[in-house]
């Protein structure tokens, strides 16, 4: 099969190369989910709580470090982009596994200083909602919100749409 990158979207083939998910809208709200029904639910609620997704990312089952500070590169680089909400289910993966792979990922994109989450002094502040449910949700919430950067905690899927709009505009 014959594949002409130059007529793909950019962003779609730098997730590709990640084992990402990626397919970009015309909205607003980033989004960072695992599971592509969930991403699904997560785009109609965004529009629900009167929002625009910017995208479709689903980031699998086994979100690493790595693999979150990918996707949110992919995401901040759509410049249409307002704010990120990060929609994950820890089934087989722990959520405060995955909470730590967040909170690593966010230091370490945020410490190239082209933007920060939710910082105004920053080149360009974005805001971020995670909602984190599943296995060890609790505790991982509370790593959230001890960390250090600037996020806001979601206790469901329409709050943090709610969350997520509103910190958007």
């Amino acid at each position: 099969m014959l594949r002409d990158l130059d007529e793909e979207e950019p962003l779609e083939t730098k997730a590709a190369q990640f084992g990402l998910n990626y397919v970009k809208l015309d909205g607003t709200i980033g989004c960072m989910v695992n599971g592509a029904g969930l991403a699904m639910a997560t785009m109609d609620i965004i529009k629900l709580a009167g929002g625009s997704p910017a995208n479709f990312l689903d980031v699998g089952g086994g979100a690493s470090k790595e693999t979150v500070k990918e996707a949110f590169q992919i995401l901040l680089a759509d410049t249409n982009v307002k704010g990120v909400f990060v929609n994950i289910f820890g089934g087989i993966v722990r959520c405060e596994r995955i909470a730590h792979g967040i909170i690593d990922a966010a230091k370490e994109i945020a410490s190239q200083a082209t933007f920060a989450f939710g910082k105004a002094n920053s080149a360009r502040a974005v805001p971020l909602v995670i909602r984190l449910e599943g296995t060890n949700a609790k505790e991982a919430r509370s790593l959230l919100a001890a960390s250090e950067i600037n996020l806001i905690v979601a206790e469901s899927l329409w709050d943090g749409a709610q969350k997520i709009v509103a910190a958007g505009k």
